[in-house]
């Protein structure tokens, strides 16, 4: 079939057919069996977490090649492996930033966890490998909501396809990241949900108010904090 035939065939046919959407708990991956390359989705209440590298573009000026390429490994072995031990899933990287997916009771609990000890990760073992002048920042933004999941890309090839999570929390994360500057803000929907041991330390709070003009004008309220911890597991 021409290429033409086959690209109006196949958008006609996301608007012709009903999508078949299925509620889940879990944070599926490419290979989830109930999601296909037709209009089929899951939908889940989710946090997701972004964390960005501040001023990435600069890396490759400020070191050369190879340690840009050592820096941007240790971001995301760092991140993926404390989202990880938070019972998160990492679900998106980009170069110079990673996405992470939470789920279940304990969703905004183990996503403000995992930031902080991303934080401290960063400043106490990826930071002192460098001279002070030229340790990275971060930025990470995190919110939640019930969130659509489909499957888009190529069929039958595994390096052609990926998950499209549609909502606005996965956006609004996204805006805060790129927003915050080793620090971390979180939605008000977020917060709400915390406990106090994750809000309060030695009777202070962790956290502050404040309102942000995101890039595309709106201006939404959030909870920012400098605060992380280590207290890594395993």
């Amino acid at each position: 079939m021409p290429l033409l035939d086959e690209l109006k065939n196949k958008i006609a046919s996301y608007f012709r057919e009903k999508y078949e959407i299925t509620p889940t708990k879990i944070v599926p991956s490419t290979d989830y069996s109930m999601l296909t390359f037709g209009n089929t989705a899951l939908t889940a209440e989710l946090t997701f977490i972004f964390v960005d590298i501040r001023k990435s573009s600069e890396l490759h000026d400020t070191y050369n090649y190879e340690n840009a390429a050592r820096i941007y490994q240790s971001f995301h072995d760092i991140c993926l492996r404390i989202i990880n031990s938070r019972d998160g899933n990492v679900r998106a990287f980009d170069g110079d930033r990673i996405m992470g997916v939470f789920s279940g009771d304990s969703k905004n609990k183990n996503a403000v966890e995992a930031a902080m000890n991303i934080r401290w990760a960063i400043s106490n073992i990826l930071n002192p490998q460098f001279k002070p002048e030229y340790a990275i920042n971060i930025g990470i933004g995190i919110d939640m909501g019930q969130t659509l999941i489909t499957k888009v890309g190529k069929g039958r090839n595994a390096e052609n396809n990926d998950l499209v999570w549609v909502g606005k929390a996965c956006n609004y994360a996204s805006h805060l990241s790129s927003h915050a500057t080793n620090c971390i803000y979180v939605s008000p929907s977020v917060y709400n949900q915390l406990k106090d041991s994750n809000k309060v330390i030695n009777g202070q709070s962790m956290w502050s108010m404040i309102n942000l003009t995101l890039k595309n004008g709106k201006k939404v309220a959030c909870y920012n904090t400098n605060y992380h911890w280590e207290s890594l597991k395993g």
